[in-house]
């Protein structure tokens, strides 16, 4: 397994820097799984940025069948989809767990993570 980390700016240009480090790593996915995993990260980081706190860090674990990303700030606030996403967000976390092979969030810490898997083959 390789481990890519960095640290990202707390600033909304985070979410593009965290999408062009998926989209360059994320090599062994499909299209579709790729565009999937920037979709994605851009949510986590996202999230990080607007309601996170101090220093936001992108690891993207390359697995022999997929691929592993997890976002993280110094929080400690119990994440969980919004029972009432509208207009102004809630959607984000409901969007991960909707196209996410896997996802959680590590016990007492902002730390959300998802992975998706290589492409099966077509019969």
């Amino acid at each position: 397994m390789t481990t890519i980390s960095r640290e990202l700016p707390r600033s909304p240009a985070a979410a593009s820097a965290a999408r062009q480090l998926v989209n360059a790593h994320a090599t062994m996915l499909d299209v579709r799984q790729r565009e999937d995993a920037t979709l994605l990260v851009s949510e986590l980081v996202t999230n990080a940025v607007v309601h996170g706190i101090g220093v936001i860090v992108l690891r993207i674990d390359l697995e022999s069948d997929g691929l592993r990303v997890e976002v993280s700030d110094d929080g400690n606030v119990a994440l969980a989809p919004s029972p009432t996403p509208g207009a102004h967000g809630g959607w984000g976390l409901r969007i991960v767990d909707e196209l996410a092979d896997d996802w959680g969030v590590l016990k007492g810490s902002t730390r959300v993570w998802f992975r998706l898997g290589r492409p099966r083959p077509r019969d």
